[in-house]
């Protein structure tokens, strides 16, 4: 379970990379435009991965937990492009 005020897209790739899975969303449950739910961050909402038959109340079903596959991060099949907000970009560990 992360924190994904950073944006759905970024943090599920980080949670995907980390746990050396595929995260596939399905688009359909994102809502009508389902990139601007993918970019969006600074509201507060969790993600995490259950077992299909052990979803707790509160939470809903957006995708699912795959094998590695050649992307970390899918949406109705495809590759995600889009990101959120990374406080990290353009850090300068030398320079602060």
């Amino acid at each position: 379970m992360m924190d994904i005020s950073d944006g759905l897209a970024l943090d599920a790739r980080r949670m995907a990379a980390a746990s050396e899975v595929t995260i596939a969303l399905d688009g359909a449950v994102l809502g009508a435009t389902p990139d601007r739910a993918l970019a969006g961050g600074e509201d507060h909402a969790l993600l995490a991965t259950f077992a299909e038959d052990a979803l707790p109340p509160g939470f809903r079903m957006i995708g699912r937990v795959r094998p590695r596959e050649e992307h970390d991060l899918l949406c109705d099949g495809r590759p995600v492009d889009v990101s959120g907000w990374d406080p990290y970009r353009d850090w300068d560990a030398v320079g602060g």
